[in-house]
């Protein structure tokens, strides 16, 4: 720190906030900085080891004639100020002018805000001027004569409530800005510190064990000492599942999951499994939900259902033991939860509706349990959500409808009781969503395109206060995907390729950010895909087959991260190919030229006609395979082999009908024209017989 500066910050506060004043000057005094951070060049000077001194209690002053004088030197001598904002600080003319006269002093780059209650910016919206939290002097820049002017700034404020960034990451916040480091890299280096905390203290916990065999008192004493270190190891874990783990899944850092998953197993795995209790072995249930997930965003499903069976084994035996402990029932909930979703991966529709309607009666146990707890509420919103994807899977399609309204019901009351709250603007998006696509499958396409419209707006609002937040950058390219598939089934090519070209380059740096994630690499290939169609539609063939070529592309590379994935198996692979057929058989080229590229839908239409019998109720399967099997007629009959032709294209027609009666849903735009190419074949196949 510079010579002339005593102290690393200038906590200000309302006297009403004291006990969070007296909170975060602990926190921000005791905390470590990384080993590899101190000494390194921040803004005031090489970094410390601890930031303290930090200047806390006004009120030491109070018996000072010259209380402002005094204030004065130490704002001086300040190398940040930290601002405590809620109502009562934004109404204290102390802490304005502490703000004003910090400001002159250094400039207001190291000014450091955190939110405790209230609302930023409350004051610009009429009747709710009281939840103001950040002082005028915050709220604007300082004018050329030093005083607060007109010109509004937009202060990046930390944010202690539970519906911000939570305690630790906070202060994480506030140290990241007083090193003048990323923050990614302090939550980075803090986890490294914090595992190795966890480390040491599963080492140390072996060690009491070791001594536990000697005097009786000297055991007694070990066992509480690994009493302790265990109940200290367990609540980084927990700060690891829940914190720091609701922070980097939104950045993209599975990496850094990962790491915390596999350091948590090895602690558990450390311990004497017939001594941890019923919230340990929760606990460890958590984590290998986890392991679980990361293997499933990987596209690993067999890893992914091992570690969600070895969950759903130790949830089921504490269920057993506890049927009414509310914890309990949550964790079985979402190991079934899990099962359900890699059943519907797997393309086991009615297993995983089986799963799923488990998860929805153990959701409602839980709101019975405690009909006023908001975080009940929401799970069984989740369960309604979860089993209506299923249901729309299925072509249930009205079914699905009123999941999602009831899912839909609560999770809009919960987003308006919580503007500021990230997770919930984004499960609202979810269940418009997927309201999209249940219309879109009733056939009510400005329906569907109303949901989506609303789903992107709430995207574009996080994106505009995180634009790092690389889930919901991959949702809004998913979103921009389905608004194409809508404008495809309006018969409006050209502006759905406009949004098409749009999704492929928004997704390349959300692919980037997210290396691991399987399911932007589905998507990227299913904008393909489409684009390829839009571009047939609007007579391009030459640029609807550079489209399609890299659809299969990204396709057969996800078949082989995982044969067993079905909808990368047949409706992706499917798709990409058959699309990819149609584009160079439509370039302008002799006929025999056209022939040739049709002789390859033959053995994919064989393929898929084999998927189909394996799974004759999957309806996008069924509509590849039939869009193969008219392509590979198509091919036959070119050939001189017509009566095979007629085959080929009587396989597509039954295949088109019984997906036409498997469900009150009708078939797609491009199933039923297909359907009508396949009726028109025939008969003129019929006809022209001898």
């Amino acid at each position: 720190m510079d010579l002339n500066q005593r102290y690393w910050a200038f906590l200000s506060y309302s006297h009403s906030d004291k006990g969070w004043a007296d909170w975060l000057h602990r926190s921000l005094e005791s905390y470590p900085v990384p080993r590899r951070l101190v000494g390194t060049e921040t803004a005031v000077g090489g970094a410390p080891r601890h930031f303290k001194p930090i200047f806390r209690d006004r009120e030491d002053l109070a018996a000072d004639p010259d209380l402002m004088d005094r204030v004065q030197k130490i704002l001086e001598c300040s190398a940040f100020l930290i601002v405590i904002c809620s109502p009562d600080a934004a109404a204290s003319p102390w802490v304005e002018s502490e703000i004003v006269r910090f400001k002159q002093l250094h400039g207001e780059g190291r000014v450091l805000p955190v939110i405790v209650s209230g609302e930023p910016f409350a004051s610009e919206e009429p009747g709710r001027e009281s939840l103001e939290c950040f002082p005028r002097a915050l709220r604007f820049h300082l004018g050329a004569d030093g005083t607060v002017g007109a010109a509004p700034a937009e202060p990046a404020a930390a944010d202690l409530r539970p519906q911000g960034d939570g305690r630790r990451m906070a202060v994480l916040k506030l140290l990241a800005g007083m090193l003048g480091c990323g923050l990614d890299e302090l939550i980075r280096r803090d986890a490294q510190r914090r595992h190795g905390q966890m480390l040491a203290i599963t080492a140390a916990s072996l060690a009491g064990m070791v001594l536990m065999g000697g005097l009786t008192a000297v055991a007694l004493t070990a066992r509480h000492e690994a009493e302790v270190q265990r109940s200290q190891a367990e609540g980084l874990i927990e700060f690891m599942l829940t914190d720091l783990g609701g922070k980097l899944e939104p950045a993209g850092r599975l990496d850094l999951l990962d790491d915390v998953a596999r350091r948590s197993m090895a602690y558990y795995a450390a311990q004497n499994g017939a001594q941890l209790d019923a919230s340990s072995l929760g606990r460890r249930a958590r984590v290998l939900h986890l392991m679980g997930d990361l293997r499933e965003k990987r596209g690993d499903m067999v890893a992914a259902l091992a570690f969600f069976e070895q969950a759903a084994k130790s949830t089921d035996e504490l269920l057993a033991r506890q049927p009414n402990d509310p914890h309990r029932i949550f964790d079985h909930a979402q190991s079934v939860y899990w099962l359900g979703e890699l059943a519907q991966r797997r393309g086991q529709l009615e297993e995983a509706q089986a799963q799923l309607q488990t998860y929805e009666q153990l959701a409602d146990r839980l709101v019975a349990l405690d009909p006023t707890n908001d975080a009940w509420r929401a799970e069984a919103a989740y369960a309604d959500y979860n089993l209506g994807v299923v249901l729309l899977g299925r072509h249930h399609a009205d079914q699905a409808a009123t999941a999602f309204s009831g899912a839909l019901q609560i999770m809009q009351a919960r987003a308006l009781a919580a503007p500021g709250d990230r997770d919930r603007q984004w499960d609202l998006a979810q269940i418009h969503a997927w309201l999209a696509d249940t219309e879109l499958a009733r056939g009510r396409l400005n329906a569907a395109m109303n949901h989506r419209l609303t789903e992107r707006a709430i995207y574009d609002a996080m994106l505009a206060l995180h634009p790092a937040d690389a889930t919901a950058a991959s949702s809004h390219v998913v979103n921009r995907l389905k608004v194409a598939t809508i404008l495809m089934a309006q018969r409006q090519p050209a502006a759905a390729a406009r949004e098409l070209t749009q999704a492929s380059a928004e997704i390349v740096p959300v692919m980037t950010a997210q290396p691991d994630v399987v399911d932007n690499r589905e998507e990227a290939s299913k904008i393909d895909i489409l684009l390829a169609k839009a571009r047939l539609a609007q007579h391009d063939p030459a640029a609807a087959s550079a489209a399609a070529v890299q659809a299969v592309s990204l396709a057969e590379a996800l078949v082989r991260k995982d044969p067993t994935v079905v909808d990368w198996q047949g409706p992706l692979l499917g798709s990409a190919r058959v699309v990819a057929i149609q584009a160079a058989a439509d370039q302008p080229r002799d006929a025999e030229a056209g022939r040739l590229a049709l002789q390859s839908a033959v053995d994919e239409a064989a393929r898929l006609d084999r998927l189909v019998q394996a799974l004759p109720h999957d309806r996008d399967m069924a509509w590849a395979a039939a869009e193969a099997d008219l392509l590979a007629g198509d091919d036959l009959n070119a050939a001189g082999r017509v009566d095979q032709a007629r085959g080929a294209w009587a396989a597509s027609l039954r295949i088109l009908t019984r997906a036409q009666a498997d469900g009150p849903d009708p078939l797609d735009a491009d199933s039923q024209a297909v359907m009508v190419k396949v009726e028109a074949r025939l008969a003129s196949s019929n006809s022209s017989r001898p």
